[in-house]
C-alpha cells in the first residue's frame, strides 16, 4: 500500500514539474496564445495515454505503476484548463 501512495505522489509531482517546464517555454515565446494551446493539447493527450496505460497496468495487478500513470496527468490537465480559461475567456 505504501508503494502505491508514493507512486501516486511521485506522479503528481513529476506531472506538475513537466507542466511548469512546458508553460515556462510557452511564456518565453513571442506567440504565447498558440503555445498555451500546444501545452494544453499535449497535457490532454498525455492524460488520455496515462489513463489508458494506467488501466492496462491495473488489469495486470501492477498497482504502483497504475497509480503513477493515473496521477501523472492530474496536475497538468487541471492547470492547463485553468490557463486556457484565463487566456481565452
Amino acid at each position: 500500500m505504501r508503494a502505491v501512495v508514493v507512486a501516486g505522489i511521485g506522479g503528481l509531482v513529476i506531472g506538475h514539474i513537466l507542466w511548469l517546464v512546458g508553460i515556462k517555454f510557452a511564456t518565453e515565446t513571442q506567440s504565447v496564445n498558440s503555445w498555451v494551446l500546444v501545452v494544453a493539447g499535449v497535457s490532454l493527450l498525455v492524460g488520455v495515454i496515462g489513463g489508458l496505460l494506467g488501466l492496462r497496468y491495473h488489469r495486470r495487478r501492477a498497482s504502483a505503476k497504475a497509480a503513477f500513470l493515473w496521477c501523472l496527468p492530474i496536475s497538468p490537465v487541471l492547470f492547463s484548463l485553468s490557463v486556457l480559461g484565463v487566456t481565452y475567456l
